[in-house]
């Protein structure tokens, strides 16, 4: 007789042994992870330098060198400076204003009831007193 592999009879034997199968799976692969670590890889690298003495004194400047080709042409130089400006005739006096009983009347310098000055302006046309 052969030996039974599966039996369908609801035991719940091979939902324990798939389970006891994935936690030894997940066992010896944080193991594996753990212990051996192969994402770690240890590199010691040195540098060695060699030792050079000090350079000593500079020697003697080279020959110089041939003359290289002609540049081309520059712009061409500016025009001599202009004469310089005449002073314009100076502006003719301003005339007074008029005294302050000739303005036609009413208050001046005051403000109206929207907040404008009715006044003429602070110095607009001669000399305010």
């Amino acid at each position: 007789m052969s030996p039974v592999v599966y039996r369908d009879d609801d035991s719940l034997a091979w939902g324990t042994l798939l389970l006891v199968l994935i936690v030894v799976l997940v066992v010896v692969l944080v193991g594996y992870f753990a212990w051996y670590q192969p994402t770690y890889v240890e590199r010691n690298v040195v540098i060695e330098t060699p030792s050079v003495g000090t350079p000593g004194a500079p020697g003697p400047p080279g020959p110089a060198g041939p003359a290289g080709p002609a540049g081309p042409a520059g712009p061409a130089a500016p025009a001599a400076p202009a004469a310089p400006a005449t002073p314009s005739p100076p502006a003719p006096p301003a005339t007074p204003a008029p005294p302050a009983g000739d303005r036609g009347g009413g208050a001046t310098g005051t403000t109206a009831s929207t907040g404008a000055a009715t006044g003429p302006a602070e110095g607009v046309g001669g000399s305010n007193p």
